[in-house]
């Protein structure tokens, strides 16, 4: 029984190992098909997901560089953004006052009206546009409008001690010629700091080191010193430029002065020789006079709109010699009368006489004629086109700013 059992034990041990060889060899007709194809399909299903997502990942690798160039230019446009809005900004607020101040003026008629206005809205800081634009206007490099402009920019450098160093520092650049405008305008301030500010500005105009050392050595005077006995209509057109920017009446008092060289209107005819003895001797006659005229056209017809200026005259009219109150008296009722050009023709006159009295020299009629008409055309412009915008302007017709003087004095 014993050996029946192993023997039987041995079999199935021998059949347990044949019967999986058969069934990986073997090939029944019914299973192993449905077993093999279910492992076929499946491994296909499995594997195509993973095939079809494999160029997926390549197509999204491939496309960042397409979105990467989309993305590159936007950096660019903001920083072409940030680069270019500070010049916008520029030109509206700061680069019209400071990188280009002449800008700040369109046109001269802007430019008078402004500085007519000034001492209604102060505004100092447009002072170095407004020099600027006098440069490119062209009015420093007339010598009598350049004087008023002297004065104006004086006034303003002298009512503002803070501020004056650095408009003076925005002034520049201004060619070497007309950098006499601004030395003179630093000199006449009157500013008690005016020798150190006009050397700390010296390094800017070295062609300019003798003018500065002639006011620094006192060679050259002051603004209330000037003599206008000898080609004061200058500055008697400085002065008022003074009193446009400030308002002061040390300015227009000083012109009060040069009214002992003007006609009255007691006098008949040519009778200045009560004035100067033996005049036809003196050179500067006919400057004398036409300095006077310049004084007493320009005083009647800016107290025609600044009534403050009429008060002014009356006040000085008790203080004054009789030289110097005869003539005021005429500027006073010309003024409140609005008959400034009736001092004009009168003064224009008187001009004219005294080139008459001189002709013994021709030589020296011709120069009188020229200079004297010039300076009292000129001062006409600078009494109103320059001071005084609203004023009609008489002596100038249709605009003619630079007509020849001697046309104007008929």
């Amino acid at each position: 029984m014993r050996s029946h059992a192993l023997i039987a034990l041995a079999a199935c041990g021998v059949l347990g190992l044949t019967i999986p060889c058969a069934a990986q060899t073997a090939t029944p007709g019914a299973e192993p098909p449905q077993t093999v194809s279910v492992v076929k399909k499946s491994t296909p299903q499995l594997l195509a997901p993973a095939q079809d997502e494999a160029p997926a990942p390549v197509a999204q690798a491939a496309a960042p560089p397409a979105p990467a160039p989309i993305v590159a230019p936007v950096p660019s446009p903001q920083h072409i953004y940030l680069n270019m809005s500070p010049p916008a900004p520029a030109p509206v607020d700061q680069g019209q006052t400071s990188a280009k101040p002449q800008g700040s003026f369109t046109s001269p008629e802007r430019l008078m009206d402004w500085i007519s206005n000034y001492r209604t809205h102060r505004q100092p800081w447009r002072v170095p546009a407004a020099v600027h634009a006098m440069r490119e206007f062209g009015l420093l490099a007339d010598e009598e409008k350049a004087w008023f402009c002297t004065g104006f920019i004086a006034g303003v450098l002298g009512s503002n001690p803070k501020d004056g160093p650095a408009l003076v520092a925005k002034m520049f650049p201004m060619p070497d010629k007309e950098q006499a405008v601004i030395i003179r305008a630093i000199v006449y301030s009157g500013r008690p700091d005016w020798r150190d500010l006009l050397e700390k500005s010296s390094p800017r105009m070295p062609l300019r080191r003798p003018l500065i050392d002639d006011f620094l050595d006192g060679k050259r005077p002051t603004l209330m010193k000037l003599p206008l006995e000898d080609g004061g209509s200058e500055g008697i057109y400085a002065l008022w430029g003074y009193y446009v920017a400030t308002g002061q009446h040390a300015p227009v008092v000083r012109i009060i002065q040069a009214l002992q060289w003007s006609r009255t209107k007691d006098d008949g005819g040519f009778s200045f020789r009560k004035v100067f003895s033996g005049w036809g001797n003196d050179p500067s006659a006919v400057t004398k006079i036409t300095t006077g005229g310049t004084a007493k056209w320009t005083l009647a017809s800016y107290a025609e709109r600044d009534r403050e200026l009429l008060n002014l005259y009356r006040a000085e009219y008790d203080r004054q010699p009789p030289t110097i109150a005869k003539p005021l008296k005429d500027v006073i009722e010309a003024a409140q009368d609005f008959e400034s050009e009736r001092i004009r023709k009168d003064q224009y006159g008187a001009i004219e006489d005294a080139q008459k009295q001189q002709m013994t020299n021709e030589a020296g009629m011709t120069k009188g004629a020229t200079a004297g008409s010039i300076a009292i055309a000129t001062g006409c412009v600078a009494a109103t086109a320059l001071g005084q915008v609203y004023i009609a302007v008489p002596c100038v017709i249709g605009g003619a700013l630079y007509t020849g003087a001697v046309k104007l004095a008929h």
